[in-house]
């Protein structure tokens, strides 16, 4: 009987310590997604340092009052990282600076608009790909080589003549690894594209769904002067040189 409940007692104490241990390697993957604004790690994360408090805290009392404080702690974080613009821009701020850095760097480019790919399936059981809304100052482009020509079957119906991308960035004299390396940068960080604006500053654009009459940007000024740009609906200062704009 006694070697039974020592038996028993060893199991307990075994999974807890497990427990801990899980624990202490979930709030380390949340701080870690947090930190580098990785969502998806981060509630990962969260949800299972919520799971393991819940176990390690033993009565079913202790457990109910653990687990609504650690979900509330932790879901108030989640909110203010993730689902603020507060949040995205203290966690991406050295990113965001990063990124004008990435941008002074070919100063031949003065816009850009990411655009995306879609898949249409071709006459013969293909799926062939086309881009749509990629600009590069203002100019439409592809990657696609088949959809330059005008008498091509893939050619867009556009009013503007459509540009191979890769010509373009010759003529601008733009490398194509650095104009890549630009687009993911982008990319990670959740925004559509940029635009440069008079004093040198810069707007980084906001994904918006379509037809939305309004674009949001964070807008970075050298001069941390108080931003006058037409068409401004609504602007704010997040630190120096840093605003945040809508745009109608």
């Amino acid at each position: 009987m006694r070697r039974q409940r020592h038996r028993q007692q060893m199991r307990s104490g075994t999974t807890r310590w497990l427990t801990l241990a899980i624990g202490g390697i979930a709030s380390a993957a949340f701080v870690g997604g947090v930190a580098a604004y990785l969502p998806t790690i981060a509630v990962v994360g969260a949800g299972t340092a919520i799971a393991s408090v819940a176990t390690f805290a033993g009565s079913t009392r202790r457990r109910w009052l653990a687990t609504t404080i650690a979900s509330a702690a932790l879901g108030a974080v989640l909110w203010l990282a993730f689902g603020t613009t507060l949040g995205y821009f203290w966690l991406n701020r050295s990113r965001l600076d990063a990124l004008v850095t990435q941008i002074d760097a070919v100063p031949t480019i003065t816009s850009l608009q990411l655009g995306h790919d879609e898949a249409v399936a071709a006459p013969i059981n293909d799926i062939q790909r086309f881009d749509s809304y990629r600009f590069i100052n203002e100019q439409l482009v592809t990657r696609y080589r088949r959809r330059v020509a005008p008498d091509a079957p893939d050619a867009p119906d556009t009013p503007q003549p459509t540009v191979y991308e890769d010509d373009l960035l010759h003529r601008l004299q733009v490398p194509v690894a650095r104009y890549h390396a630009l687009r993911a940068t982008l990319d990670a960080l959740s925004l559509s594209g940029f635009d440069r604006i008079g004093r040198g500053g810069i707007a980084l654009d906001e994904r918006m769904p379509g037809g939305t009459p309004w674009g949001n940007a964070f807008l970075y000024l050298p001069t941390d002067d108080t931003p006058a740009i037409e068409r401004t609906l609504e602007q704010r200062r997040l630190a120096p040189h840093w605003f945040y704009i809508t745009r109608g």
